[in-house]
């Protein structure tokens, strides 16, 4: 891959990845709040305090994107001669960008979590959180539930990039967007269903240590979540059972499907399009 495609893609994935952010953003912070116990009344808060993590997000999420989807696209291409193109390759390939993209992914995760369930104008900031991860817990305190996140991550990537390459490959005769849109969207959902409840795990981990859940456990609840990700999971399954495991499913279904819809055909469309001048070019 020469440094023009390289750029192209970075600059193709920020796009679609900002453009899903902005517009899904407030969805996906109902869904933390119910991963979490956190959640409250709709209209208890302003609409301001839904887009809290989106700097946060927004500033990491596009190198961590790129990161991701450029690795990914690499991958693809070097497993190209030795597996062909196939699920195996959009499996392998995921997995490969998964662990490079990881490394971003995780510190922006723990940051935008515990903005957006802050109960707090001083909670709500990004310089407070985080100077009260690195006094508290130092730089490990960045990377609350990375393992984790690779062990779940893993999979999701076989299911999604899986689905998304076959789906598109039975749809040849569609169009490209019908193709994007359908291979994305179920993809979303059904990778959505695998890993929720290890997401649930992971995210309520990363929230143990702040303000907001230590007043939670003040009153009694929640003490223990600092413990470990298997006592986070013994807490889940103590407070509701198997379904606690799925709180949140629906708003996380509601975000995930139109953002990875919108990502998708941005990054879809501006990849066609600079192959289409590279290819004018010569």
């Amino acid at each position: 891959m020469d440094v023009t495609s390289l750029l192209g893609n970075v600059g193709a994935s920020a796009t679609g990845s900002i453009i899903s952010k902005l517009l899904t953003f407030p969805i996906d912070t109902i869904a933390v709040q119910y991963q979490t116990g956190t959640r409250r009344p709709l209209l208890s808060i302003s609409p301001r305090a839904y887009y809290r993590g989106i700097g946060v997000t927004l500033i990491t999420v596009t190198p961590a994107t790129a990161l991701y989807l450029t690795t990914r696209e690499a991958a693809q291409i070097a497993l190209l001669p030795h597996v062909g193109d196939n699920a195996l390759n959009d499996a392998a390939s995921g997995c490969i960008a998964e662990i490079a993209g990881s490394v971003l992914f995780t510190p922006m995760e723990v940051l935008k979590a515990r903005l957006q369930i802050s109960h707090s104008s001083q909670e709500g900031k990004l310089l407070y959180q985080l100077r009260e991860i690195a006094r508290n817990e130092g730089f490990r305190g960045f990377y609350r539930g990375y393992v984790m996140g690779i062990a779940s991550y893993i999979p999701f990537n076989v299911i999604w990039w899986t689905t998304y390459g076959k789906i598109r490959r039975t749809m040849a005769d569609r169009s490209p967007v019908a193709q994007i849109a359908c291979g994305a969207g179920v993809a979303a959902m059904f990778s959505a269903a695998f890993i929720h409840p290890l997401e649930l795990v992971k995210t309520r981990y990363q929230v143990a240590t702040s303000a907001t859940v230590a007043a939670a456990a003040a009153t009694g609840s929640r003490n223990s979540d600092q413990a470990g990700l298997r006592q986070v999971a013994r807490n889940v399954m103590k407070e509701n059972g198997l379904k606690g495991f799925y709180a949140g499913f629906f708003p996380t279904l509601l975000r995930s499907v139109p953002s990875s819809i919108i990502m998708m055909i941005v990054f879809e469309h501006l990849k066609s399009e600079r192959k289409e001048n590279a290819e004018s070019a010569v």
